[in-house]
């Protein structure tokens, strides 16, 4: 069915949504391009508040830019170089990853690689890597670039041939729920240097407050007896914090099952149409 003969639910910011495209996320369905470019949107504006130093590229973008030969910025937004975090969803045709480039504070630059099917997009995602890195390194004033590393992460794996862009959605609703908690914590820290015993335990509150928020959004964890896991995510107030190595561990156990992820977004589909 063409989108001209085809219904349209809704529009979201820049994305669109048809009813074909809501079906994609039917069981043993693989999860096309424009309920991944919805979400990713969804995250930009509900997660990360419109973080201006955070990006996230759609489907079509990616694909512009793999068929690009000298001409990346063409495909890319030309405050790319601005950019301190950047979610880039790798599509062959028959497979969804993702590939994230972060940096943070004074830590170097780098890329980070995730892969539902054993690295199946490993290859596409380093030519994507090296084109993105061209981009980002052409705004550098003169000084001397080098490669930029990309680490290859394990972690949770698809069972069956079509759920890599679930997981896709999966691993980039978590980092951007990490990344938000970072980002609200650096812009307190520098307010709270000095708090009083009395700020601390302000801060410490604002902090549930903002985690519980976020907990509700889709695909947030909750604790075994159904209320949300705050304590143990509160950062100490005197704390800078960083994005370490474990700000890339990714575990079963961080993730929604697959289905429950399907019926969510699903949900999450209704909830936006007209």
């Amino acid at each position: 069915m063409t989108k001209e003969r085809d219904t349209l639910l809704f529009s979201y910011h820049s994305s669109t949504v048809y009813r074909s495209d809501a079906q994609s996320l039917r069981d043993g369905q693989w999860l096309n391009d424009s309920i991944l470019s919805f979400y990713f949107e969804y995250i930009r504006f509900e997660i990360l508040k419109s973080d201006m130093s955070v990006l996230l590229l759609k489907p079509a973008q990616v694909q512009l830019l793999q068929i690009e030969n000298g001409g990346e910025e063409a495909a890319l937004p030309p405050n790319m170089h601005r950019m301190n975090f950047i979610m880039v969803p790798i599509g062959s045709g028959t497979h969804w990853s993702l590939l994230v480039f972060a940096r943070h504070a004074q830590q170097p630059a780098e890329f980070h690689y995730f892969d539902s099917m054993a690295n199946a997009n490993y290859h596409l995602a380093l030519n994507i890597k090296r084109k993105l890195e061209k981009v980002l390194q052409r705004h550098t004033d003169g000084q001397q670039t080098h490669p930029l590393p990309m680490a290859t992460h394990s972690c949770p794996q698809q069972e069956n041939s079509y759920d890599c862009g679930i997981f896709v959605v999966l691993f980039a609703d978590l980092l951007a729920r990490r990344y938000a908690d970072l980002h609200v914590s650096i812009a307190r820290k520098a307010k709270s240097v000095s708090f009083s015993h009395a700020e601390v335990i302000r801060h410490k509150n604002n902090r549930a407050n903002d985690i519980t928020q976020r907990s509700q959004q889709p695909f947030a964890q909750l604790a075994t007896d159904g209320s949300t896991q705050v304590e143990m995510l509160l950062p100490s107030a005197f704390q800078v914090p960083a994005i370490d190595r474990t700000f890339w561990w990714i575990d079963y156990g961080d993730l929604s099952n697959p289905n429950t992820a399907r019926a969510t977004l699903l949900k999450l589909v209704e909830q936006h149409r007209r």
